[in-house]
């Protein structure tokens, strides 16, 4: 990375995200009020193909409920809301939002070809526009940005990971319009996973194969009920890595840094990477999950420069009863997760860097390859 060339700016948006109809018309957000309640975020009640009916209103509260109430997330259905909630434009301190070429020379381009270049699901301009139109905020999450400025080629992107502001239905609705307008529906099926809240648009030639694009809002924490919120900090925090909460607004074309951490840890003092641990939950499954996604990294960068010194004292740090409360389900979960992160499990450098991370590693391998066999 450039990092002598890097020059934070303040966030400048070129085009308009919110919707025209006025402020009433603007999505409802995080830290909204509703009867007098904060709003946390979104769930959907769907299990198949959401729609906006779909998507349900979670306020203080309702946190620990097994079922969401009846709130919609249209406005005009919320006559007590009270606009309180910070906009994602407002949430990152200016100098955490960058111009991808002040980080890198060239790396704007590499960043529009993941949305407009041949290897681009076509129908994503469209779908990222549709959304604008509607007031969410969409960015390029996951792997892209991280890997586009280490260097890494747009073509070489597998999945194309979104995140924004739209609950699942109103995602899910807005793909299928776009696709039914361009008459390529039938090329491009879509999925969605309840537990997850992940919504999925395969493209045809990686039907079978993998993902074309999926999408996620921004991650919201403390809830019994798979939820999902508009808040950039809530949401890096959620993510495994520093390195992975980096996110690219392509309607403004900026790089953002939430926690003013990646972009160090990309390009550490010298040169080389950091491997720390961003996600500050106490589930023992996520702290589990975040284990194994430390591991691929160190991996998957065994030639390069990298410190994984925080992720080693992370691990070390788990309580040493950390896996004992993981029912069945979580063990079916992680041993997919770990033939994903460790698709070759009998490389010698496996058993050296699973040691090196600690008693809680060692037994948590054991556990995944016994559940994976």
């Amino acid at each position: 990375m450039d990092r002598d060339r890097r020059r934070v700016i303040c966030p400048a948006p070129t085009l308009p995200q919110q919707a025209p109809a006025g402020a009433s018309a603007r999505p409802i957000l995080t830290g909204d009020t509703v009867e007098g309640r904060p709003v946390l975020g979104f769930h959907c009640t769907a299990t198949a193909a959401p729609t906006p009916a779909d998507d349900r209103l979670l306020l203080a509260g309702d946190e620990h409920a097994g079922r969401p109430g009846h709130r919609g997330t249209a406005p005009a259905d919320q006559p007590s809301l009270v606009r309180t909630g910070l906009p994602p434009g407002r949430q990152v301190a200016p100098e955490r939002t960058h111009r991808p070429d002040d980080l890198k020379p060239g790396l704007a381009d590499r960043l529009r070809a993941l949305l407009h270049g041949p290897h681009a699901p076509r129908f994503a301009p469209d779908l990222l526009a549709r959304l604008a139109e509607a007031g969410h905020h969409t960015w390029v999450s996951g792997g892209a940005p991280r890997d586009l400025l280490a260097g890494g080629d747009p073509h070489e992107v597998n999945d194309l990971d979104l995140t924004g502001t739209a609950p699942a239905g109103a995602f899910t609705e807005t793909a299928r319009r776009v696709l039914d307008s361009e008459g390529t529906g039938a090329e491009h099926p879509q999925r969605f996973s309840p537990d997850t809240l992940v919504c999925t648009v395969l493209d045809p030639v990686a039907r079978t194969a993998g993902p074309g694009l999926d999408y996620r809002g921004l991650g919201l924490a403390g809830t019994v009920l798979p939820a999902t919120g508009t808040d950039l900090l809530q949401d890096s925090r959620q993510r495994d890595l520093t390195v992975n909460t980096l996110l690219y607004d392509p309607r403004r074309n900026l790089v953002l840094d939430p926690l003013g951490r990646a972009l160090d840890d990309l390009a550490d003092a010298r040169g080389g990477r950091r491997i720390v641990p961003a996600n500050t939950s106490a589930d023992p499954l996520v702290r589990a999950e975040v284990l194994l996604r430390g591991l691929k990294f160190r991996l998957r960068w065994a030639g390069a420069d990298v410190d994984d010194e925080p992720l080693r004292a992370w691990a070390r740090a788990l309580p040493a009863d950390l896996l004992s409360s993981l029912d069945e389900e979580a063990w079916h979960r992680l041993a997919t997760l770990w033939t994903q992160c460790v698709p070759d499990a009998g490389a010698p450098a496996v058993d050296e860097a699973v040691r090196r991370l600690g008693p809680v590693a060692v037994a948590l391998r054991a556990r995944c390859e016994e559940a994976a066999s």
